[in-house]
């Protein structure tokens, strides 16, 4: 079963890169603890598949990033952000493939 993690396969590169946006420990934490909650919902909604999962924890990472560095500390206000905009970013890439599809014309 996939396990989601916030520091992946390249732990040590995303922790730098937080620690260059200047997060302490704590607040890497609640992070960690948001994007698994993010990503098993997604997972379970079947937002993210094989096909998009990476670039979709990585937009997952970004958004709590942006969100943490602006204050938030809440690990369900992060995983709640990072639910939406993956879902709507998943949501984009199927109208654009829908509207590509020769089923569709």
């Amino acid at each position: 079963m996939f396990r989601p993690s916030f520091t992946g396969n390249t732990g040590p590169i995303n922790m730098r890169a937080v620690e260059k946006v200047g997060l302490d420990e704590i607040t890497v934490q609640v992070m960690e603890q948001a994007f698994n909650l993010a990503c098993s919902r997604l997972i379970r909604a079947a937002v993210l598949d094989s096909a998009n999962i990476e670039r979709m924890q990585r937009l997952a990472a970004e958004h709590l990033v942006r969100h943490a560095r602006r204050g938030e500390r809440d690990e369900w206000r992060l995983a709640r952000r990072a639910i939406f905009a993956v879902s709507m970013a998943a949501a984009n890439e199927r109208i654009a493939t829908a509207g590509r599809s020769p089923a569709a014309r």
